[in-house]
């Protein structure tokens, strides 16, 4: 770095805030320090910088598997590819673990990693966080806001949930029923208590259907509301893993899709098997968006419990081909 510093003409400090992505340095300087960081074909040394800074150079993608979780999850793979990229431009790596609900020592081991700069925490509770030291709850950042005191960033779910509520009864339908999964995520229950309210306000039942986020379970509970309530005229599956269950069911009963029954879900998942075209519509939701967002968070060095959302990438429903 002191060779880089002599020829650009600058202190090793200005080589070191370049090479780091600091904003704070003039565009002529910084490009005097990339000219001669190439010409000299240095390459700095995430160890060391990691060494000097007194953080670590990669960052942990942590799933909690809940017992309600389903065994393949679209949503964890999506959000490790986004982070991945924009670790790659903030000079971090990143690796990927699954812990249990309840694993509180696999988590603290997992903390205290003197490779590690931050935690990105998919589907988080209270419970899990309460096992991370401090410190590293200052570099930790959930997908959901599971905590006031632990920077967070998610879609912005009660808009996201109207849109695909607000597109329903456009259609003319007004018995709409909610399938959701168990409120232990906060994203769940933001979108229930959409649901709750928009029902409400227009006089309207409200039907809510809870389930494990896997098929049979879905399916079964939403055969055993068919048969208590009678088929709705109207499904908002509040996740699209769980879409799946509503297609199959609402078939299994001789529901025309589109026509009896107009379904919803949310994330923008393939359309479900047997959903035929104009029959099944989604919420966009932002997912590559937010892990890029928690990356930059962490990368940031101290997230100061920050919380943000971010809008669907569109406000309202794209209609899905099968």
């Amino acid at each position: 770095m002191e060779d880089v510093a002599a020829l650009a003409g600058v202190s090793r400090a200005t080589v070191s805030r370049v090479l780091n992505g600091s904003t704070h340095v003039i565009p002529a300087t910084r490009s005097r320090v990339l000219a001669a960081a190439d010409e000299l074909g240095f390459v700095p040394s995430l160890a060391a910088r990691a060494l000097a800074g007194g953080r670590g150079d990669r960052v942990a993608i942590v799933a909690i598997s809940h017992p309600w979780c389903p065994e393949e999850d679209r949503f964890f793979g999506t959000v490790a590819y986004a982070a991945a990229q924009e670790a790659g431009t903030a000079g971090l790596g990143v690796f990927l673990h699954r812990l249990e609900h309840g694993d509180g020592a696999g988590l603290r081991d997992l903390a205290a990693d003197r490779a590690l700069a931050g935690l990105i925490v998919i589907n988080p509770s209270r419970g899990a966080l309460a096992a991370l030291p401090r410190q590293v709850l200052r570099r930790t950042v959930t997908l959901g806001v599971c905590s006031p005191d632990v920077a967070a960033v998610d879609v912005d779910n009660p808009r996201a949930s109207r849109a695909a509520l607000t597109h329903l009864t456009g259609l003319g339908r007004r018995r709409i029923t909610l399938v959701a999964g168990p409120d232990d995520l906060p994203c769940v229950r933001e979108r229930t208590e959409a649901y709750l309210s928009h029902q409400a306000a227009l006089g309207q039942p409200r039907r809510l259907v809870r389930s494990r986020l896997g098929v049979p379970d879905a399916a079964a509970a939403l055969g055993a509301a068919f048969e208590s309530a009678g088929a709705p005229d109207a499904i908002f599956a509040a996740h699209d893993g769980l879409a799946t269950a509503v297609v199959e069911v609402c078939r299994e009963c001789g529901l025309r899709l589109g026509d009896d029954v107009a379904i919803v879900g949310f994330d923008d998942d393939p359309a479900p098997p047997g959903a035929r075209r104009h029959a099944y519509a989604a919420v966009r939701s932002p997912v590559p968006g937010i892990a890029a967002s928690a990356l930059r968070m962490v990368a940031s060095g101290d997230t100061h419990a920050e919380q943000r959302t971010l809008p669907p990438a569109e406000v309202g429903i794209t209609t899905l081909t099968t």
